[in-house]
């Protein structure tokens, strides 16, 4: 039976150890990842500032490689003690059986989490005005901002219930309903800009003056003349055609 490292064995550099293989190939395979994930959502960004984006990606490709490197130094050891062909110590072999499953455990619940997502967002979609005030009632992702976004994009949607969307972040700020929307995941529907939660209540058709009211006027001047306010469209019986939200498109 092998034992644990000898002092000449721990100064040993740590490109000449058996375990770096593993750390160059995850981090070669973490930084690409990273590259093509960043990009893929600069892309697929209709804001006309994502390409500053570009800025950022080497810092992100740099995180990436260490992060993924850690994880693929943590691997080969867990794969030379399993094979019996090196000893670590205790503490060391347990810090890194953890994080080899820890990175994978994670990234597989990302992806259980966006795909679940997604679905229940196409859902919404198909909802009539009875199925979106059930879904908003009982649906799992009934707190979930990009949910909260699709059931506010669907033409279905009441007056009532785009009002008490409307009152969501008094009670759910953690949501962050009035931040813009962004994903890696298709949970945007036709929101190709992000608009926030509260911007696409504001440019329901269905949505109405008092609902407007509770809204910021960032979000409830949405799509209208700068003329207009929520109250004017109550009072004057819409005079200068501040609910002609077709002027904002939600995609390009």
């Amino acid at each position: 039976m092998t034992t644990p490292d000898t002092p000449d064995e721990q100064r040993q550099s740590l490109s000449a150890r058996p375990e770096a293989r593993f750390a160059l190939v995850a981090g070669i395979g973490g930084a690409l990842l990273a590259a093509a994930i960043s990009v893929k959502a600069i892309f697929a960004s209709a804001s006309s500032t994502a390409a500053i984006g570009f800025v950022f990606v080497p810092f992100i490709i740099m995180a990436a490689m260490v992060l993924m490197g850690a994880w693929g130094l943590a691997v080969g050891c867990v794969w030379h003690a399993l094979r019996g062909e090196r000893r670590y110590y205790g503490v060391v072999l347990v810090m890194t059986w953890a994080f080899a499953a820890a990175v994978p455990a994670y990234a597989g619940w990302q992806v259980w989490y966006g795909l679940s997502l997604e679905r229940a967002v196409a859902e919404t979609a198909r909802m009539d005005a009875t199925a979106l005030e059930q879904a908003m009632a009982q649906s799992p992702w009934r707190n979930d901002r990009f949910f909260i976004g699709a059931v506010a994009q669907n033409k279905a949607a009441s007056e009532t219930l785009l009002d008490r969307l409307a009152q969501l972040p008094e009670v759910l700020p953690e949501a962050e309903l009035h931040e813009p929307l962004g994903s890696l995941w298709g949970v945007k529907l036709e929101n190709r800009k992000g608009l926030s939660a509260m911007r696409l209540i504001a440019l329901n058709p269905n949505a109405g003056p008092q609902t407007l009211e509770r809204l910021p006027p960032a979000a409830s001047q949405v799509g209208r003349p700068a003329c207009c306010s929520a109250t004017s469209c109550a009072t004057r019986k819409r005079p200068c055609g501040c609910w002609s939200r077709t002027s904002t498109p939600l995609s390009t």
